[in-house]
């Protein structure tokens, strides 16, 4: 039984044809640093920006845990492309808890249209060991004769922001002195630059974003969100750092899968091998054997985490949303100690099972191990370890911060 690249849940929802595409061609964008505009603008235009939408909204009506299986998909194909939409999915599930609120409503709206939407936080001078992100349009300035606010600034790490089509972010603006929360439509004056100098992942135009006098209309801006009053678990990014790990999870998943090609596909053994044919190598067969074993558990070490992420989705607003929320993140740092871990080892076992075979650039193959790197670096799990330890021994609570 083989190693399905696709899920039948995304096979039900028409994505089988570009996931497989965009897998095919993966090793060519790599080589030649080709940035997957279009294969986004079809995975847009498919909607898969607006899955957890509901039907009647413009959406499929996923739930959580399902999106991460159509994700773990499209990270399998490719991971610069689940990881540059990783953002915007987070924006649409801040919106779905708070859609009556305007500003959440204007980016349901702008989802329901195919459209995504980047973040604007983290500005360039504002990187200091102990701060939070902060504001990149940090200021918005009235202009009276285009009844609108103007803004500039940088914002670095700008995952994904050379594909979307809006930009939200947070903002003091200078006619009431307000904190506003506001929508910028992609127009003149905003651009990405291609400068991430990552060894992997690097299509996620993960470079830097400038907004250059850009024109924010007042009907975008908006009061930011009213504190919540209840005694609501602090934990709200466990999000982010699952769907890292379900990246990372998809790309465990490729590995299995071209280890089985790289085997077929070797025409010779070593000498001193005992089969004529490397496909036939009782030692080769092993160490396939033992990659499809432990990507198997690194995949179902990512469905523990999404598990518990929906569990506390469904309770949010509820008495027990302390509860699950604590565990979810508890179980998000666990599953990335584990699968950040094991993740790199599998794509090393790639090269033994290859040997000379696959250490040419044209397969590309060495971009597993760069990716799966990259993406653990974003959130270190040695912080993770400590966190666990402690919690075991003293009910250590986690930080609240977006690395947890």
């Amino acid at each position: 039984m083989g190693i399905p690249l696709v899920s039948p849940l995304s096979a039900k929802l028409g994505f089988a044809g570009i996931i497989a595409n965009i897998a095919s061609t993966s090793a060519e964008r790599e080589r030649n640093h080709h940035r997957p505009h279009e294969e986004v603008a079809i995975l847009k235009n498919l909607g898969f920006g607006a899955l957890r939408l509901p039907a009647d909204a413009g959406g499929r009506g996923l739930s959580l845990s399902e999106l991460f299986v159509v994700a773990r998909d499209v990270s399998a194909a490719d991971s610069n492309i689940a990881h540059a939409f990783r953002n915007h999915l987070w924006q649409v599930e801040a919106a779905l808890r708070r859609r009556d609120h305007p500003f959440h409503a204007h980016v349901l709206d702008l989802t329901r249209d195919k459209k995504t939407i980047g973040l604007g936080f983290t500005e360039r001078d504002a990187i200091a060991a102990g701060a939070r992100p902060s504001r990149v349009l940090s200021r918005l300035e009235w202009d009276e004769a285009r009844l609108a606010y103007i803004g500039s600034g940088e914002k670095v790490y700008a995952t994904g922001n050379l594909y979307n089509d809006a930009f939200v972010g947070v903002a003091v603006e200078s006619r009431e002195g307000r904190t506003v929360q506001y929508v910028l439509d992609r127009e003149q004056g905003v651009s990405t630059d291609d400068d991430w100098q990552g060894f992997g992942q690097r299509l996620t135009a993960s470079g830097t974003a400038k907004f250059h006098a850009v024109t924010v209309p007042a009907a975008h801006v908006y009061p930011t969100d009213p504190p919540r009053t209840d005694e609501a678990a602090p934990w709200g990014y466990t999000f982010h750092q699952v769907y890292l790990t379900n990246c990372i999870a998809g790309i465990v998943r490729r590995i299995a899968l071209d280890a089985v090609d790289v085997l077929r596909s070797r025409g010779r053994n070593f000498y001193h091998g005992d089969a004529a044919h490397p496909a036939g190598e009782p030692v080769l067969q092993t160490l396939l054997g033992r990659i499809r074993a432990y990507a198997a558990s690194v995949e179902a070490t990512a469905d523990r985490a999404v598990a518990a992420l929906q569990l506390a989705w469904d309770d949010y607003g509820t008495a027990n949303e302390y509860e699950t929320t604590l565990a979810a993140t508890l179980s998000a740092a666990e599953a990335k100690v584990v699968i950040d871990d094991l993740a790199p080892q599998i794509a090393s076992w790639l090269i033994d099972l290859g040997s000379g075979s696959v250490v040419s650039r044209v397969g590309a193959l060495d971009r597993h191990w760069r990716n799966i790197k990259v993406i653990a670096s974003h959130n270190p799990r040695l912080y993770k370890e400590r966190l666990l330890g402690q919690n075991l021994l003293t009910g250590q609570l986690p930080p609240t911060g977006a690395y947890f």
